[in-house]
């Protein structure tokens, strides 16, 4: 191997150990600073009626609800036997603090998803599906089942 004039092999080693160690650290914080804001949400709640989401018939359970990564627009709900996938917007609650859960509105025996709460003022509205619209008309409550 041929060296230039004045080149210390010793030196060559450390300027590249340094260059490796700062690409680690710029690695390690950049994964620090992007990571919880792609990080998975998910509620784990015993649902103890049966109820209506994105127009599917769930039975009562105990259910898992996770949003994709990064994306809180889609949630998924689901337990050992059935699942489905709902869309929603987000909303706020200055007044209220929420804790970790889901709004059901109940009408006419029936209870159907309305909001999703992971936690302080900020919810996610869940969006209406086609069926059944009449309900909320009639009249009725609102049910709220707080996360484990």
């Amino acid at each position: 191997m041929h060296r230039r004039r004045g080149e210390n092999p010793k030196t060559k080693g450390t300027y590249l150990s340094m260059k490796l160690c700062k690409f680690c650290l710029f690695f390690a914080l950049v994964t620090a600073i992007c990571l919880p804001s792609t990080a998975q949400t998910r509620l784990e709640l015993n649902i103890p009626f049966s109820f209506v989401a994105a127009g599917k018939s769930l039975p009562a359970g105990h259910y898992s609800v996770a949003t994709g990564f990064g994306d809180r627009r889609a949630w998924f709900i689901s337990n050992h036997h059935t699942s489905v996938s709902v869309l929603s917007y987000a909303m706020h609650s200055p007044e209220t603090t929420h804790g970790a859960s889901l709004v059901f509105f109940q009408s006419g025996g029936t209870y159907s998803l309305v909001e999703i709460w992971d936690g302080a003022h900020a919810g996610q509205k869940v969006l209406k599906s086609n069926v059944k619209q009449t309900l909320v008309a009639e009249g009725g409550k609102y049910v709220e089942i707080a996360a484990e």
